[in-house]
């Protein structure tokens, strides 16, 4: 092989490399943005066809809280419609979930009054205040370009849940159904993902056998 030919080959290999970089750390940013939680991933691989690969990835939890997180997963794998990967709506044909752990930590308000001294929770997904409170849905500034993301179907496999609540000490460990979704994300015309948060919450309470514990989520959660 000419010495010129080795120059364009390491040229050619540097701009895969670096390309692999910058859009990888698109991926994360957007996973950030999306989620509004700090994201950590340790490995991100993929490839030009929209076939995404990340393991043991992590979103931390943004206050001091039990739980470092608010969910893990040991694999997550994408598939993405590639035309749309820099359009103001970024399509997944699947994302499957494997062994994937999520964290609910619910504390009492200290400083919220009320009429009959009822206690007030908050949670460390924002559902809990907001339903206990009536907080009506925030309204976000209207953005000049907003991205966006809508999900076809996903895969959950091997669910865990992990509930700690002050009256039981330590941290409730649940088995999660095997479960699928379908048309979700962020996008105003389709259903939005917290509602898929809704699902897994009433999954916790449908399958926890402690008595107190699902009393208080009935409670809460107003199931």
């Amino acid at each position: 092989m000419s010495r010129i030919n080795v120059i364009v080959l390491i040229i050619i290999s540097i701009l895969i490399f670096f390309n692999k970089k910058i859009i990888s750390n698109f991926y994360i940013n957007k996973f950030s943005n999306w989620v509004e939680r700090p994201v950590k991933i340790k490995k991100l691989n993929f490839n030009y066809s929209g076939n995404v690969k990340i393991e043991d990835i992590e979103i931390l939890n943004k206050d001091k809280n039990y739980f470092k997180n608010i969910f893990k997963a040991e694999k997550i794998e994408i598939n993405f419609e590639m035309d749309s990967i820099f359009s103001d709506l970024i399509i997944i044909k699947n994302l499957d979930i494997y062994n994937p752990k999520f964290f609910l930590d619910i504390n009492i308000k200290k400083d919220y009054q009320n009429n009959d001294n009822k206690q007030i929770y908050e949670d460390n997904i924002g559902l809990a205040k907001k339903i206990n409170e009536n907080i009506p849905d925030k309204i976000w500034p209207k953005k000049n370009k907003d991205v966006n993301f809508l999900i076809k179907k996903s895969n959950l496999y091997g669910s865990v849940g992990y509930i700690k609540v002050p009256q039981i000490f330590s941290p409730t460990e649940i088995k999660l159904s095997q479960m699928k979704f379908s048309s979700f994300g962020n996008d105003k015309n389709y259903r939005h993902y917290k509602d898929i948060l809704n699902s897994i919450l009433f999954d916790l309470y449908a399958r926890t056998d402690e008595i107190e514990l699902k009393q208080l989520l009935k409670e809460i959660y107003k199931f």
